[in-house]
Order: structure tokens, then C-alpha cells, then sequence
């Protein structure tokens, strides 16, 4: 403790307020030619003083600022702003469509998952079902067997194989097209749902 009381206190810097240049006395100013001496800054740092006109031509300019007439806004601008936020709307609008879909995407995938998961479990019972040696064993125990050659006949018909289809009700031409035209747009209905 002795030692420390017989240390010497270092002095604490304190702030220095002002300019830290140092002043030249009026020696010192004799030596320096007239640009660095003494009159030259004079000449650039004396602020003469405000004449009466200035001071109103200044005071005017304030108030002038400080009272401005609203502007008027331009139909111009009035059109771009409404254009601007309808576009903003129809985006958003868009991006909820957007994102319902995926949605429905989402759940037609889980869903067709699902059908392909019970289209493997009925393909495997309708094959277990018609399982050709149990239906084999099944016409067996009912008496039935395979025919013989000698049962089997072969017939073929002159002609090429046609169909013709009678109705009572025959549709006309105008009948046709309005149905035609009716098909039409319930098809393009259905591609913009």
C-alpha cells in the first residue's frame, strides 16, 4: 500500500473546447508576406453587414416558404396512381388463384395415390377371383368340357362387316347446329373454370 501511495498521479486528460491553432502574435505576422498575414484574412473572413433590403428580401423568401399554396394534382398522375393499385389488386388476386390451385394440385396427388394403392389391392382379389385352374376345377365339377374339333363350325358371310342404325326421330340441320354451337361454348366454359 505504501507503494502505491508514493506512486505519482498521472494527470486526466481533459477535453479541449475550441480551436487547438496556434494564435501568431503580431511579430509573427510581420515576417509573413500580405497574402498570409493578417489583412488578407481579414478580407475573406469579415462578414459585412446586412443592408435593410436584404434583410427584407430574405425575411419575404421565408415566409413565402413557409406559406405554399397546395398544388394541384394532375389527372395524369391521379390515372397512374388507380392504374397502379388495380395492377397491385389483380397481382394479388392472381397469387390467391395461384395458390389455391397448387392446393388442389396437392390434394388430387394424395388422392390419386390413394386410388392407385386400392387399384393394386382389387387387381389382386379379381385375380385371385378368375384364377383360370379354379375356373377350370369350377366347369369341371359342373360337367362341362372342352369341344372338339368335329364341334367347332367356321362360318364366313359375303360382304364386309357394316351396321346401320334406324331411328324413328330424324335430327335436321338447324337441329344439328344449334346443338353443335351449344357443345361449343360448354367446352370453352370448361377450359376457363
Amino acid at each position: 500500500m505504501a507503494a502505491n501511495r508514493n506512486r505519482k498521479k498521472r494527470p486526466v486528460p481533459r477535453p479541449t473546447e475550441g480551436n487547438l491553432a496556434r494564435k501568431l502574435d503580431s511579430r509573427e505576422l510581420e515576417r509573413y508576406p500580405e497574402p498570409y498575414g493578417r489583412p488578407e484574412v481579414e478580407r475573406q473572413y469579415h462578414r459585412r453587414q446586412e443592408t435593410a433590403m436584404e434583410r427584407r428580401s430574405r425575411q419575404h423568401a421565408a415566409a413565402k416558404a413557409a406559406v405554399r399554396a397546395a398544388q394541384k394534382l394532375s389527372p395524369g398522375l391521379l390515372a397512374g396512381f388507380a392504374a397502379t393499385a388495380a395492377l397491385m389488386v389483380l397481382v394479388l388476386l392472381c397469387y390467391v388463384r395461384l395458390n389455391a390451385i397448387s392446393r388442389s394440385i396437392v390434394d388430387m396427388k394424395t388422392d390419386i395415390a390413394a386410388l392407385e394403392t386400392e387399384q393394386v389391392s382389387l387387381l389382386t382379389r379379381y385375380e385371385q377371383a378368375f384364377d383360370l385352374t379354379s375356373v377350370k376345377a369350377a366347369a369341371e365339377a359342373a360337367g362341362m368340357t372342352q369341344p372338339s374339333d368335329s364341334q367347332i363350325y367356321y362360318i364366313d358371310l359375303p360382304g364386309a362387316d357394316q351396321a346401320v342404325s334406324y331411328s324413328d326421330n330424324e335430327i335436321g340441320l338447324p337441329e344439328r347446329f344449334v346443338s353443335k354451337v351449344k357443345d361449343l361454348f360448354a367446352e370453352i366454359k370448361e377450359y376457363f373454370q
